[in-house]
């Protein structure tokens, strides 16, 4: 197939998931991705699941996280390894690292020495802290970045420690904000001839998905509590003869029919019930209620009778499970390959499909397989990089062919039709990076984002969530059921370069909106459609929000204490998930536009994107390990097969700390510090140090009990242990590292004043960041601007649109009249 990315050259220098994830993302869609490898290899070759004996080859997360990779092992005191490196160097577009710029560059390998000599390079580096700042050089892992970003604090139960989530999901999101940023500055660099250093930081990565503990302190003080057994509004995760369903209730019209179907209408008009602060309030008695109603009959039965109602409910899969479901068999969504090493090896595709096309990547390399194909092809390469392409520029305005745009996405025109988080995430990061972006709701039916305000008075404009992914985008409001409201996005379309829907696969259809149909005015047009289960399949016309999506992916099966049932993350689910993803796509879209253009061909397509599938591209690794080894290891809590100690420990103050010793050494030194000599002897004995795993657990919560957090995590941290506390919104609002790198950016809303938001976890060198002045809009803010702007309506036809509730400000439902 003619694949998004060819002709991208990256070359992968980095070790363990977060950046090579990202450079396998861009491979999988066409890229041509060099891995280069010491002779030991990547870290992750050693980490596990292993298929059968530890063997560097077929270690899961490897495995995962390298496809569509070449691998060439360089040995650094080799000098003809070292001038291999060097051509490599002249002939990447991008180079991916794990390492900061300034590690970088005392090996001659940072931004500025690249671009010396390719001034086209695009340095991506994906680090726990980012290039700069108080912790740009700590440790850091899965477990301390969960909660230093706020992941941790929400899940698990009030009274019990807090939890990791069960699959590495802050590492895979960081290296999909990678990817994503790459793209945002290769887009640039072909534009403008100028490459980029990124800088990508996983904790930031890990504050923009959690995102509750900000956005709930900032807007009402409190941080909200830890209760990730119970979902919002309230959801819930139910037992079943044979497993477990989540109960997704999210709106009054949910719950009613919850009420009928389960054989308890009684529920509807009981006072404990009655609305959804009822019902959080008595969430646990009514979640012993409902189990009795699921416990007699399949997840299927209970899951399949929900959705015919249209009410979200989603399945529980395990690995096993989630490898056999229906709509990833329908829509073929794994991709499997024979290993030499691994035998048949099965994990997550790429999630979306460009038309009915899926892209294909290749199966990964075996250590050093390619370094004589790459060192003999390389020799005749010339000495210096091919020029950048030219690109037809945006449709959203132009500038002169010779002024550099402040911001990398400007000149770009977003349609934005989606609701919710997923679909105005993706767009949020377009807006953020300079695109124009149109938001797109009406007065019959606002996003339900705006619901989240905790005011009577203009609540719908109060939303802590809504007012964070919709910022520097322009607000209007079109009744898309009358043929006036449906001809303005026609209209609009003509100029726009993309167009985002997350509706169920009817919808656009019924608007007269569907991509056949806006690709006729519009050839060039990209659009994505971003339903729960994909927009083919017998499951495509069910229901899913972001409970669902994440549930659907396994990762309540991988998340929870070993001796309970699973949970819920705590936070917002799948969206923000799909919502990187989302950006990704079209992105990489873009990227092919640019290339079908050059060869006369028209490039406007439409990207079919499944939420479910994105949220199981983040739980792949352990979908790979059982697709090797049979192994579900299920709920572990936050125990790690290969790290002791690992785990979250109490502090003063009702605070926890995070700790992961990874090394014999770093169990030395924290065993010197806590005083405990008689603990050496293990600080070379994994196995015996895994073995009193609980007894030194208890010991250390009884030490860290004493420390205030924040003091502990400098102190371990000096000593070169990985170690985070678990932070609420207040703790991440004031965390000075988070500040010396301004990452919260403070905007002033007309009804909710002045707020600060988080900034996408990633930099650009030659960027400007987010616009400060625009905050996302009041409803209806910006219509007659829009309109004035990209239409040729006349005042009196937008008056009478006006009288018609075609536009408006107020939602219908709160006019009175």
């Amino acid at each position: 197939m003619n694949t998004a990315l060819e002709g991208l050259r990256v070359l992968d220098i980095s070790e363990g998931l977060a950046a090579p994830f990202a450079a396998k993302l861009l491979g999988d869609l066409g890229a041509d991705v060099i891995k280069l490898e010491s002779p030991e290899g990547d870290e992750a070759r050693r980490r596990g699941p292993f298929a059968g004996s530890e063997d560097i080859e077929t270690s899961a997360p490897f495995l995962y996280a390298n496809t569509s990779k070449r691998s060439v092992v360089i040995d650094p005191s080799d000098p003809d390894d070292l001038a291999l490196q060097s051509r490599l160097i002249a002939w990447a577009d991008v180079v991916v690292s794990h390492e900061t710029e300034p590690s970088l560059s005392t090996r001659g390998l940072g931004y500025e020495q690249l671009s010396a000599g390719n001034p086209r390079v695009v340095l991506t580096t994906v680090t726990g802290f980012g290039s700069d700042g108080p912790y740009a050089d700590w440790q850091w892992n899965h477990l301390t970045a969960g909660a230093l970003g706020g992941f941790t604090y929400l899940c698990g139960r009030e009274d019990r420690e807090p939890l990791q989530l069960g699959a590495s999901v802050t590492e895979t999101l960081t290296g999909a904000y990678a990817a994503v940023a790459t793209l945002i500055a290769v887009h640039a660099a072909q534009k403008h001839g100028r490459g980029d250093h990124v800088d990508v930081s996983v904790i930031e990565a890990a504050v923009n998905a959690a995102l509750l503990p900000v956005q709930r302190y900032d807007y009402t003080g409190s941080s909200g509590s830890r209760r990730a057994d119970i979902g919002p509004s309230p959801s819930f995760i139910l037992p079943t003869s044979d497993g477990y369903v989540g109960a997704n209730v999210l709106t009054q019209a949910q719950w009613e029919m919850l009420c009928q179907i389960f054989g308890r209408p009684e529920f509807i008009e009981d006072p404990l019930f009655a609305d959804g602060w009822s019902r959080m309030e008595n969430s646990r008695d009514l979640a012993t209620q409902l189990a009795e109603q699921t416990r007699r009959r399949t997840a299927e039965d209970v899951f399949h009778d929900a959705q015919t109602w249209r009410i979200p409910f989603g399945l529980i899969p395990t690995m096993s499970e989630v490898v056999n479901l229906l709509p990833h068999r329908e829509r073929e969504f794994f991709f499997d390959f024979e290993h030499p090493r691994a035998g048949r090896v099965r994990m997550p595709g790429v999630p979306w499909m460009f038309g009915d096309e899926r892209p294909v990547g290749s199966r990964t390399p075996l250590l050093g397989e390619h370094t004589e194909e790459v060192r003999t092809s390389s020799s005749k390469w010339p000495s210096e990089g091919p020029s950048p392409q030219p690109s037809p520029r945006g449709r959203g305005g132009q500038k002169g062919r010779n002024e550099i745009p402040e911001r990398p996405l400007e000149g770009l025109r977003v349609i934005d039709l989606s609701m919710f988080m997923s679909g105005p995430m993706t767009s949020l990061i377009f807006a953020d990076g300079g695109a124009d972006v149109i938001k797109v709701e009406s007065v019959q039916r606002i996003d339900g984002w705006r619901a989240g305000g905790a005011t009577d008075d203009f609540w719908w404009e109060w939303a802590p969530q809504f007012n964070w992914v919709n910022r520097n985008k322009h607000g209007i409001t079109l009744n898309l059921t009358d043929q006036r409201g449906a001809d303005v996005i026609r209209h609009m379309v003509k100029d726009a370069d993309i167009l985002v829907e997350n509706y169920t696969p009817r919808v656009m259809g019924n608007f007269g909106l569907s991509f056949e149909e806006l690709r006729e005015i519009n050839p060039e047009l990209i659009m994505i459609s971003m339903p729960g289960f994909g927009l083919t399949g017998t499951w495509s016309h069910y229901t899913a929000f972001a409970n669902t999506t994440e549930q659907m992916s396994g990762l309540p099966h991988l998340t929870g204490y070993s001796d309970d049932q699973p949970i819920f993350s705590g936070t917002t689910g799948g969206d923000p998930l799909a919502g990187v993803m989302g950006a990704l796509a079209l992105l990489s879209a873009l990227e092919r536009r640019r290339r079908l253009n050059a060869l006369g061909e028209p490039g406007g397509c439409h990207i079919d994107l499944s939420q479910t599938e994105t949220a199981t591209s983040f739980t792949g690794e352990a979908v790979t390990a059982y697709s090797i080894s049979g192994e579900d290891h299920g709920r572990q809590g936050n125990y790690h097969p290969r790290i002791a100690p690992h785990s979250t420990y109490p502090c003063r103050d009702d605070e926890w700390i995070a700790i992961a010793c990874e090394t014999d050494e770093q169990f030395a030194d924290l065993a010197r510090l806590m005083g405990r000599d008689d603990w050496l002897e293990m600080a070379s004995d994994f196995v015996h140090r895994d073995a009193a795993r609980e007894a030194i657990d208890a010991a250390i919560g009884e030490w860290t009990s004493a420390w205030d957090a924040g003091e502990l995590m400098r102190e371990l941290q000096d000593l070169g242990i990985a170690a985070g506390v678990v932070y609420d919104g207040r703790g991440l609002l004031e965390d000075p590292h988070l500040q010396a790198r301004n990452f919260f950016i403070t905007q002033h809303h007309t009804y909710a004043g002045t707020r600060r938001y988080p900034l996408q976890p990633y930099r650009f060198a030659h960027w400007s960041g987010p616009e400060v002045d625009r905050p996302s809009p009041t409803l209806g803010r910006d219509t007659r601007e829009v309109l004035g702007r990209l239409t040729s309506l006349t005042e009196a036809e937008v008056d009478e649109m006006e009288a018609d509730d075609v536009i408006g400000t107020i939602p219908l439902g709160e006019r009175g009249d």
